[in-house]
C-alpha cells in the first residue's frame, strides 16, 4: 500500500510517499480501506518533535489517528461489522492507503454523512465529549465554561455539558461570537473583553490555554475543577484549583453518537479543505500556519 511517512523529526518535507507492507487485522480488530484521513495538530506536533516532550515515538513512523472508509477483512473474534461497511475509527498510522483499528474503537458511519465528514471527527470530538463527560463530570444544575467553543473539540466538549443539563457558558475570541451562537451556545463571553462582575463557574473546559484562560479561571468557584487538553499552560498560582491535562481514548460507542450528531444536524464539524494523501506536507504547513478555519482531510 501507499503511505506517508516520516524517519526523521524536522519539518514537513521529512514526510515523503512510500510503498508498505498492508496492515492485518489482528484477533479483535478490522483492516479499513481508507478513504480519508483527518489531519490534527498532534499529527504535526508528533512530525517535528513537539510531542517528544511527553512520550517517545519509534522511527519511521505513519502520523495520523482518524480515518474514515470500508471494512476490507475483519480479524479473529472482531464483531459489529461486515466487509463493505462504512466505518470510521480511531487508528495508528491514518496516512495510508489501509489501516488497521480495534473493533471497539470504530463506528458506523451514518447515512447522509461521507467519508471526509466522519474523517474530520474522532480525535477532536471524541475529545471534547470525553474531557467533559470523565474530566469534568459537572453535577446536573451546575454551570461550565467552555473556552475555544467554535473549535473542534470545544464545541462537542459544549454540546456535551448541555446535554448533561448543566448551564454553559462559552468564551471565544469576538471574531467568533457570532459562529457560537449560531451553535446554539446563548451565554457568549469575549477573551478580549473585561469581564463580567457577576460571572461565576462551577467547571472549566479548556482548549485554549495561556494567560486568557487564568484569568477567566481566577472565576471559579470554590472546589470546582479546570480540565485541559490546551499544549499552552495555564499558570496555576492564585486560582482556585489546579489544572489537570486530559488525554482522550478511542471509543466507538461515543464515536457513534458523535456521528449521529452530525447526520442530525444537532452539531457540524466545518471543514476548511480536502488535499489528497500525496500532499500531506502541504497540508501540515496549513495547519501550523493557523487560521484555517475548520478540519483539514486528505482523501487517498
Amino acid at each position: 500500500m501507499k503511505a506517508i511517512q516520516f524517519e526523521r523529526h524536522g519539518p514537513p518535507e521529512v514526510m515523503e510517499l512510500v510503498e508498505l507492507e498492508t496492515p492485518a487485522p489482528g484477533a479483535g480488530q478490522i483492516q479499513i480501506r481508507v478513504a480519508a484521513a483527518g489531519v490534527n495538530p498532534a499529527d504535526y506536533k508528533w512530525r517535528n518533535g513537539f510531542n517528544l516532550r511527553y512520550y517517545p515515538l519509534p522511527l519511521p513512523h505513519v502520523p495520523g489517528y482518524d480515518v474514515a472508509g470500508e471494512v476490507s477483512a475483519i480479524g479473529d473474534g472482531a464483531s459489529g461489522f461486515a466487509v463493505g461497511d462504512r466505518v470510521a475509527a480511531t487508528v495508528n498510522g491514518a496516512y495510508a492507503e489501509y489501516a488497521v483499528a480495534d473493533a471497539a474503537a470504530c463506528a458506523a458511519i451514518p447515512d447522509g454523512v461521507d467519508f471526509a465528514q466522519a474523517a474530520a471527527l474522532p480525535c477532536p470530538a471524541l475529545t471534547g465529549v470525553e474531557m467533559m463527560e470523565e474530566g469534568v463530570a459537572p453535577s446536573e444544575g451546575q454551570t461550565v465554561l467552555v473556552t475555544g467553543a467554535t473549535g473542534g473539540v470545544g464545541r462537542f466538549a459544549a454540546l456535551a455539558a448541555r446535554r448533561l443539563g448543566t448551564r454553559v457558558i462559552v468564551a471565544v475570541r469576538d471574531e467568533y461570537a457570532e459562529e457560537a451562537r449560531s451553535l446554539g451556545f446563548r451565554e457568549v463571553i469575549s477573551f478580549d473583553e473585561a469581564l463580567p462582575d457577576d460571572l461565576s463557574f462551577d467547571h472549566v473546559a479548556d482548549t485554549v490555554g495561556g494567560e486568557r484562560v487564568a484569568r477567566l479561571c481566577s472565576k471559579l468557584a470554590a472546589g470546582g475543577r479546570i480540565i485541559t487538553v490546551a499544549t499552552t499552560p495555564i499558570e496555576s498560582a492564585g486560582l482556585p484549583a489546579e489544572p489537570k491535562v486530559f488525554g482522550y481514548h478511542p471509543d466507538g460507542e461515543r464515536l457513534g453518537r458523535i456521528l449521529k450528531d452530525i447526520a442530525t444536524g444537532d452539531m457540524v464539524m466545518p471543514i476548511a479543505k480536502t488535499m489528497p494523501l500525496v500532499s500531506a506536507a502541504q497540508a501540515h504547513e496549513v495547519m501550523e500556519q493557523g487560521g484555517v478555519g475548520g478540519r483539514i482531510v486528505l482523501l487517498t
